[in-house]
């Protein structure tokens, strides 16, 4: 595996397990094809993905444009990944927005979680070992608060379960109280189909 493709690895890994229980059965794309979408992007650079990947870092890590400028001027794979890797994220936001905002914006703060992660791991790359101790402090801070965002996309996933299923129990026990009222209505009605002129 190139270098360049570790960033992409970093970040579909972390959100590998949220993604499904971001949005259950709302096609969410797999990591393999987000991994190849970014890989497009990557090699193809289109200039047009530029301004939109850096309106989304604005978003959710204002504070990281600057280091993405910092990529642009001195390692343009990297770069592109990191582009390709924000085009990606921010399509999963917008798809995502237009059905479940809190949700939406759930996701985009683990986004932002994972460009810092990111930056990071680039950082790690040429640090001297006092200072990766510290790099690897802010990683374990970032993939913890990471993890307590995921769970709180659990916590909402259990309560959509949860919901549907008071929801089919209250339909259930409304159909068992008027049984007999709804036998009576289906017999009525297989009668009447019968007595109908062919």
């Amino acid at each position: 595996m190139r270098r360049a493709d570790l960033a992409v690895v970093v970040s579909i890994g972390l959100l590998g397990a949220a993604a499904p229980s971001a949005a259950r059965g709302q096609e969410m794309p797999s990591p393999q094809m987000m991994q190849a979408q970014v890989q497009r992007i990557a090699q193809e650079r289109p200039p047009e993905a530029e301004a939109p990947a850096r309106e989304f870092l604005r978003q959710i890590a204002p504070d990281r444009l600057g280091s993405l400028d910092s990529l642009r001027a001195n390692s343009p794979d990297l770069y592109w990944q990191e582009v390709g890797q924000l085009m990606v994220q921010r399509a999963m936001v917008e798809g995502l927005s237009r059905r479940d905002t809190i949700r939406a914006r759930t996701v985009a703060q683990m986004f932002g979680i994972e460009v810092r992660a990111r930056g990071i791991q680039r950082a790690y790359r040429g640090a001297a070992d006092p200072q990766r101790q510290t790099l690897r402090g802010q990683l374990e801070a970032l993939i913890t608060r990471h993890f307590e965002i995921e769970d709180q996309l659990r916590a909402l996933e259990i309560a959509d379960i949860e919901r549907r299923l008071a929801e089919v129990r209250a339909d259930s026990e409304r159909r068992r109280q008027r049984r007999a009222e709804l036998v009576r209505w289906a017999v009525e009605d297989i009668i009447r189909d019968a007595l109908r002129p062919m």
